[in-house]
C-alpha cells in the first residue's frame, strides 16, 4: 500500500470490515531481522490490521530499526510503535522517528504511545503523568504538522515533515483510557480477554469522548488480547503463563477500582496481588520467566485465552460480540514457536472469526 493517505484509508476501510480484523503484537527478545520476518510472514497469513512492536530499550531490540525492517519486507500492513511513551524519548524524537518510518513505508505508520510500562520500571523510573502524555501527544501533533512547539524562549519545529501520523493512546486505567477517548486517533486497550473489563475500558473511553466533545464512534478501538492454542490445551496454558503473567501485573495497580472489586472474584485479585509482588520487569513477557510460576488458573482464565481452536475461536466471538469491539490484536508474548502459532491461527482460526 502506497501513498502519504494510506494509513487512513486502511483504517476506515477496516471499520467497514465484517467479522474480526486480527492484528498482531511482537514483544520478544529476538533480534531485529527476525523479528521483521515475522511481520511479513503475519501479513503473507492475513493478518490485516496493524503489526505492534513494543519500545523497550533494555530488553528488546530498537522499536524503530525493527519496524523500518518490517516495512521493507511488507506491502500492506499498518506497523506501529506498541507502545512508546513520553519518558525515554522526547516529543521532538519520537516525532521525528514516527515521521522517518511513515516516509519509508509509504504512509503505513501509526504512533502508539502510553505513560510507560517495562521501558521505565527497568530503568528504576515510575510511568509518566496523564498530563505529561496529553503534552507529548499535543507536542507531536504540532510538529507533525509542521507547527512550532515553544518550550519557554526555544521553539521547536520539524522542517521536512509531510504529513500527520495518526496516534493511539495505549490504555489501561481509567485516566489514560478517558484521555484516548478525548484525543487519541485510535486507541489500544490493555485490559485482558475479558468482556466486561474490555466494556468497562470502553465506558471511561466515553467519558473521555464527552468531555472531547466528539462521539466514541470516532475512535478507531484496538483490544490486545492473548491468544494462546494447541490441539493439547494443557500445552496452550502452560505456554501462555508468561504473558497471563504480565497481563496481571498491569492490571494490578487499578484492583482497588470499584468496577475491578465488583467484577473480579476475591480469590482472583488476591492471586494478582501475590504475582505483582513477584513480578520482574527484566523478564517482562518471557518465555519461562520466574515469575509465571505464580500464574493460577484463575489469572489464566480470566485475562488470556488458551485451549483449542475451536476454544479459541468461541471465547474471541463472545468478546467481539459482548463488547462491540471488532479489531483485536493477538500477542505473541513468550510463546515458544512464534511462526508455527502464527501459521496455526491464521489457518484454523481466522477464518471462522472473520466471518
Amino acid at each position: 500500500m502506497a501513498g502519504l493517505l494510506s494509513t487512513n484509508l486502511y483504517v476506515i476501510f477496516l471499520k467497514f470490515t465484517m467479522g474480526v480484523t486480527p492484528g498482531i503484537s511482537f514483544n520478544i527478545p529476538v533480534p531485529a531481522q527476525v523479528v521483521s520476518d515475522y511481520v511479513a510472514e503475519a501479513e503473507k497469513l492475513g493478518y490485516k490490521g496493524i503489526a505492534w512492536l513494543c519500545d523497550s530499550q533494555l530488553i528488546w531490540r530498537d522499536v524503530y530499526v525493527s519496524l523500518a525492517l518490517a516495512g521493507a519486507k511488507t506491502s500492506s500492513i499498518l506497523l506501529g510503535t506498541g507502545v512508546t511513551n513520553p519518558t525515554t524519548r522526547d516529543a521532538s524524537v519520537t516525532a521525528s522517528a514516527i515521521a522517518t518510518l511513515d516516509e519509508a513505508t509509504g504512509g503505513r505508520a501509526i504512533l502508539g504511545i502510553g505513560t510507560g510500562d517495562s521501558s521505565v520500571n527497568t530503568l528504576g523510573k515510575s510511568p509518566s503523568s496523564i498530563n505529561s502524555l496529553r503534552t507529548c501527544i499535543e507536542q507531536i501533533r504540532i510538529l507533525l504538522s509542521g507547527g512550532i512547539v515553544r518550550q519557554g524562549k526555544h521553539e521547536m519545529k520539524l522542517i521536512w515533515v509531510k504529513r500527520q501520523v495518526p496516534i493511539y493512546v495505549a490504555s489501561t486505567g481509567p485516566r489514560s483510557l478517558e484521555l484516548a477517548g478525548e484525543i487519541g486517533d485510535g486507541a489500544l486497550i490493555n485490559v485482558g480477554a475479558d468482556a466486561g473489563l474490555i466494556n468497562w475500558a470502553k465506558a471511561h473511553m466515553q467519558k473521555g469522548a464527552n468531555k472531547g466533545r466528539r462521539s466514541i464512534s470516532e475512535l478507531d478501538i484496538w483490544a490486545r488480547i492473548t491468544c494462546s492454542i494447541s490441539d493439547d490445551p494443557e500445552k496452550a496454558r502452560n505456554a501462555v503463563k508468561g504473558a497471563a503473567a504480565t497481563k496481571a501485573n498491569g492490571l494490578a495497580r487499578y484492583a482497588q477500582d470499584e468496577y475491578f472489586r465488583s467484577h473480579l472474584s476475591r480469590d482472583l485479585l488476591r492471586d494478582i496481588d501475590l504475582l505483582k509482588e513477584g513480578y520482574n520487569y527484566f523478564e517482562h513477557e518471557k518465555l519461562g520467566a520466574r515469575h509465571a510460576e505464580l500464574v493460577t488458573d484463575r489469572i489464566i482464565d480470566a485475562l488470556v485465552i488458551a485451549g483449542t481452536p475451536e476454544d479459541c475461536i468461541k471465547r474471541i466471538k463472545s468478546i467481539s460480540n459482548e463488547t462491540n469491539v471488532t479489531r483485536l490484536s493477538f500477542a505473541t508474548y513468550g510463546f515458544p514457536d512464534i511462526p508455527g502459532f502464527l501459521k496455526k491461527f491464521a489457518r484454523d482460526v481466522i477464518p471462522a472469526i472473520a466471518e
